[in-house]
């Protein structure tokens, strides 16, 4: 293992760097600069895994849900966002067809299951289902005072739950399954869910959706947990691997180009991400899932970002607000579109790997610097 070592990870959904990682020659590309490209969540270290939620691993790196992300910050982590990336999914509220709920009115005065887990640092799926409980019942002029939240314990750690780190197999079992079980039994009339998770409990327990957070005609509304998802890095590790970070963010801009272009083997990827069939991936994610995996720090995402922040801090999931705009470094992906930029220069497609060494000739850099 190289003394010069960047640690990655990314939650079990549509990510570029996933993407990236799984195409190969990424690791490759980082050697060339004498750099190691390790997995955390390969690494057999329950400490080293935990850090997908905390970001306490110093030179680190995290592409996935935006709450662990905030926390971390709020909590003092050193990081810094470099990139942000907006994959469209459901985010649906779920009834049984038995229970006589056909609309977000028919919810007053029902119960909604709440998942807790109290020994988590974070518990960002509660954080989830509160989010989109609060702006569907909005859509209908309700708040979260006209139903009744039932809180369901859960006592397993995240870190147990199959399928929350990808390639790691976990012996838990499934992220939502006190909540299915409870809907099924009558203990709650609704609970929510997504993604690729809202597929199958829909598959398993025939629910209904009865409101689409996903689908809300404001986008800013539909912020989640998943939505924008935050590409994070130490901070110490931009300024000692500079061309490192901006490495792995131009291999992921390129893996998302090539995404677009390549839907059946991108989906194939995704799917291997979250150990799903491909078919469940086509039933969440749709047509759109493949042309929509690109990063960058548009100020709609950042927009998006920081209304996630205040409804963690005012919900009290975190307790200490920062500067968001200080949070941001745009320098890497700047450098990052330049590398691309010299890829092209010397004649690659859009999306198509580099062959090694993976770093532009002088020739296609000076191209690049006088277009």
């Amino acid at each position: 293992m190289s003394d010069r070592q960047i640690w990655y990870t990314r939650c079990p959904v549509p990510t570029a760097l996933g993407v990236a990682v799984r195409r190969g020659n990424l690791d490759l590309a980082l050697a060339h600069l004498g750099v190691g490209f390790a997995s955390i969540q390969l690494s057999g270290d329950r400490v080293k895994q935990a850090s997908h939620f905390t970001h306490v691993l110093p030179d680190s790196i995290r592409h996935g849900g935006n709450t662990p992300a905030i926390f971390a910050r709020s909590q003092g982590a050193d990081t810094r966002v470099v990139a942000l990336s907006w994959t469209p999914t459901a985010h649906p509220i779920l009834t049984l067809p038995q229970s006589g709920i056909r609309s977000v009115r028919d919810l007053k005065g029902r119960r909604l299951a709440l998942s807790s887990r109290p020994n988590e640092p974070i518990d960002f799926w509660r954080a989830a289902a509160l989010a989109a409980y609060e702006t569907a019942l909005a859509s209908e002029g309700l708040t979260l005072s006209d139903v009744e939240l039932v809180d369901l314990s859960v006592a397993r750690a995240y870190l147990d739950d199959g399928r929350l780190l990808p390639g790691r197999l976990a012996a838990g079992g499934d992220l939502q399954r006190e909540e299915v079980f409870a809907l099924i039994r009558g203990e709650v009339d609704a609970i929510y869910s997504q993604s690729s998770f809202a597929a199958e409990v829909v598959s398993f327990t025939r629910a209904q959706v009865i409101y689409d957070v996903g689908s809300h005609p404001d986008p800013l509304a539909r912020a989640n947990n998943a939505l924008p998802e935050a590409f994070t890095v130490s901070a110490s590790l931009i300024e000692r691997e500079f061309e490192a970070v901006a490495t792995i963010l131009a291999h992921s801009l390129a893996a998302a180009e090539w995404a677009a272009g390549h839907h059946r083997e991108a989906v194939r990827i995704v799917a291997s991400e979250q150990r799903v069939a491909e078919e469940t991936v086509e039933v969440a994610y749709g047509d759109q899932l493949t042309g929509r995996l690109d990063i960058d720090l548009s100020p709609f995402r950042r927009t998006a970002l920081a209304r996630r922040k205040d409804f963690l801090l005012r919900h009290g999931f975190i307790r200490a607000d920062f500067d968001l705009d200080g949070w941001i470094d745009p320098r890497p992906l700047e450098r990052a579109r330049e590398i691309v930029a010299s890829w092209r220069a010397d004649g690659l497609e859009p999306g198509e790997l580099p062959e090694p060494p993976f770093v532009a000739t002088p020739e296609a850099r000076e191209r690049v610097h006088l277009a």
